[in-house]
């Protein structure tokens, strides 16, 4: 496999910067370079960086992480015909040439996979990495059931037949690399992670992560995973109070007809924009089903409720919090078994 090594670099440090590529151009002839708008004053380093690559791109002004990464694979994608796979990497010295090398040949073994490079989280790590990783790697794990122990590191690798869906991903800054990994679902992608040094100097200072800011932008991608839940509770709750208050049926039918109408919303909001698209025959056999088990399981809890209120002396709405108690516990269980089952993609290729 001819690979090219792809860095982003952001106001680098020079005596960092420039011993590194040094290094990574005896290991590799490709090596493309974007200089994501670090301003006059780093002029010369990109200039000398030209000892070690003849590919060094601009952007005049700083656009992102993300639009550096995507204009240097829509690059090599378009203009590198013989080169079958790219490993992004860091410009700060946390990715070590001895680790871009085991990438590469991890991703030559495995080439239908994105190849992780992930660091492993001892104490000797700055306060914010541990942090944001052990938030981030929780719910990348809930909204995506892949187990990545490394969400933010930009060491990877993947080939060709990847470059086009990853020079399209959205994403501008931070979020891109989040946006990647939960795409791989969709594409059927598997993730494939190896360990390699964690290496952070004088504190992580020549990082240009912002641990709120960025964090936060993360966050905001992972909670569209739970939009298809919480609108459907929404529409749940407002015909389930129609029918109730102002229909007047009993709980059960209330409950069975409010789940019908936010279960089609589930599916339809889960299916495009949750899980991927996955609308093969078999997947709406299974949601039905489990919409159904669901439906069932609350009509029956919700004539219990109605029931014991009868028949014993408690506040009025009683059944509505029981049902409250009920669609958060069938929340999580729902998710984990459309996201599993009912959703599942499979790998590419089988």
């Amino acid at each position: 496999m001819k690979t090219a090594i792809l860095i982003p670099a952001y106001k680098p440090e020079k005596t960092l910067f420039l011993p590194f590529m040094e290094e990574l151009s005896k290991a590799f002839d490709n090596i493309v370079i974007i200089n994501d708008g670090s301003g006059n004053d780093f002029d010369g380093v990109f200039e000398e960086c030209k000892k070690y690559t003849d590919i060094v791109l601009h952007h005049y002004i700083n656009k992102g992480k993300g639009s550096a990464l995507k204009s240097g694979i829509g690059y090599i994608m378009n203009r590198m015909p013989d080169i079958d796979g790219i490993i992004t990497a860091d410009c700060d010295g946390q990715h070590t040439v001895e680790d871009i090398i085991k990438v590469a040949k991890e991703l030559e073994a495995h080439p239908d996979d994105l190849i992780i490079g992930g660091r492993r989280f001892d104490e000797n790590v700055p306060f914010r990495s541990q942090l944001g990783n052990t938030v981030t790697r929780g719910l990348f794990k809930l909204s995506t059931g892949l187990k990545i122990y490394d969400t933010q590191t930009g060491l990877r690798g993947f080939s060709r037949q990847h470059f086009e869906t990853m020079a399209r991903l959205n994403g501008e800054r931070y979020e891109y690399e989040m946006n990647m990994l939960l795409k791989l679902r969709e594409l059927g992608i598997q993730p494939r992670e190896i360990e390699i040094k964690t290496v952070y100097i004088n504190e992580n200072a020549t990082s240009h992560y912002n641990a709120v800011k960025d964090s936060l932008r993360i966050a905001s991608r992972l909670l569209l995973f739970a939009s298809g839940s919480i609108l459907s509770f929404a529409v749940d709750y407002l015909f389930f109070s129609l029918f109730t208050f102002v229909c007047t049926f009993s709980y059960g039918i209330s409950f069975m007809f409010a789940r019908i109408i936010s279960a089609v919303v589930n599916y339809l909001i889960n299916r495009k924009i949750v899980f991927g698209g996955n609308c093969s025959r078999s997947a709406v056999v299974k949601y039905a089903v489990l919409a159904i088990v669901v439906m069932l399981g609350g009509v029956g809890v919700m004539k219990l409720a109605e029931n014991y209120a009868l028949s014993h002396v408690v506040f009025v709405s009683f059944p509505v919090v029981v049902k409250a108690v009920y669609d958060i516990i069938m929340y999580f269980v729902n998710y984990i078994i459309q996201r599993d089952f009912v959703f599942k993609v499979k790998k590419k290729g089988n």
